[in-house]
């Protein structure tokens, strides 16, 4: 269920901030990169898109490491080989968009972009019409779920546990982390997962992992926006869409200087 509320407070604060928002002449002189990590809500970086209006807005270098139809393992792949390779530099800002745990890296996969096979399991979701083709491995999927087991439930709470550890050891970097879906994502209604309650998922409080260079937003990217209004870009975002979760993550970003 959306929760309406968080969404609002979120907006109220992002305006509030914005407002009054006041940049030091020596953060002005200041140069950084922003580093994107995402699925398709952070795929491209072309006008009118948030990573484009972001760019402007904070007047730093965006790199965008986003690809449509992958998974949070993919992002946090592509995460560690840039950290491993000392791609970042000091006061660098991290973003990242964990996708649907679900999304996994199966071997036989003909792109990066079909990790949305899941859905094939069970059908609680629609999925694409260019997965079909792995009905083939349904065996496959459900013998990775009940394997998986419950405890996939926590899958992103997880990764943004380890998100949280990677902003201590690299602690001169900033991050700040998304959700695109809600925590248990559909995940739970799923029988093979054998998952039996969600209650100490929906009760659990990130607010004790923020700190000077860590950030998780818990409202999810989707609930920020609605895919099904107007014309949308292959972010999913409109055009009005995408400036105003540019102008979020601008005010969020503030909060690191």
């Amino acid at each position: 269920m959306i929760n309406r509320g968080v969404l609002i407070g979120l907006q109220l604060v992002v305006h509030d901030l914005q407002s009054n928002r006041c940049k030091s002449p020596t953060y002005l002189k200041i140069k950084m990169t922003i580093h994107i990590y995402s699925d398709s809500f952070g795929a491209k970086n072309r006008p009118d898109t948030w990573l484009h209006e972001l760019e402007k807005l904070q007047n730093q270098k965006v790199i965008c490491n986003g690809k449509g139809g992958t998974g949070p393992n993919w992002s946090l792949r592509k995460l560690i080989i840039d950290l491993e390779n000392s791609v970042f530099n000091p006061r660098d800002f991290c973003i990242i968009l964990l996708s649907d745990q679900k999304r996994m890296e199966f071997p036989w996969l003909k792109s990066d972009s079909h990790q949305l096979v899941y859905q094939l399991q069970e059908e609680l979701e629609t999925p694409p019409p260019h997965t079909h083709k792995y009905k083939i491995h349904l065996s496959e999927i459900e013998t990775v779920a009940k394997t998986l087991g419950p405890m996939f439930l926590y899958e992103n709470v997880k990764n943004i546990t380890f998100l949280h550890l990677l902003s201590k050891q690299f602690n001169s970097i900033n991050f700040l982390v998304f959700t695109c879906f809600d925590l248990d994502c559909h995940t739970s209604k799923y029988k093979n997962f054998n998952i039996t309650s969600t209650k100490l998922l929906e009760d659990l409080d990130f607010n004790y992992l923020n700190n000077d260079n860590f950030y998780y937003v818990s409202t999810p990217v989707s609930y920020m926006i609605d895919v099904h209004t107007g014309k949308t870009f292959p972010n999913h975002m409109t055009k009005e869409h995408n400036k105003k979760f540019a102008l979020i993550c601008d005010t969020l970003l503030e909060r690191f200087i």
